[in-house]
């Protein structure tokens, strides 16, 4: 009995995957990356205000993004084998970021602050969605 119980605690991950489903998860892995994106340039210039009445910026975003782009990396790495493929949610987050960046020009509203921490948050969503490739198993 000890036996049966110990097989049916192992994990499995599912090897035979259909096209329709690796492009089904790597469009909400996509997905989950805009509105990502979308969220850490609108926060990004999140400001604490202190006791005496001053205020310190708090660039949290840039965290969150090197995190979130590492698990979505690491999630589509479970999705496909494919050297390109499993950079679809990075290659998206990078995209909507140069889009962000060009809707000031094209609309005139400016949603990316033009200072450091929109090149930090450039650099670290980046290097969280290479991080996984790169480091491996």
């Amino acid at each position: 009995m000890a036996e049966s119980q110990r097989i049916q605690n192992k994990s499995f991950i599912h090897q035979n995957l259909g096209t329709g489903e690796v492009i089904g998860g790597l469009f909400w892995l996509s997905l989950g990356a805009l509105i990502s994106v979308l969220l850490e340039v609108i926060y990004l210039g999140a400001r604490a205000t202190l006791p005496g009445g001053a205020s310190i910026a708090i660039p949290y975003t840039i965290i969150i993004a090197f995190l979130f782009n590492m698990v979505l990396t690491r999630t589509s790495m479970l999705w496909t084998n494919h050297w390109l493929a499993k950079f679809t949610s990075l290659i998206v987050w990078a995209l909507g970021f140069m889009a962000l960046l060009v809707w000031s020009v094209a609309v005139g509203d400016q949603l990316v602050p033009n200072n450091i921490r929109t090149v930090l948050l450039l650099f670290a969503g980046c290097a969280g969605g290479i991080w996984p490739a790169v480091k491996g198993k």
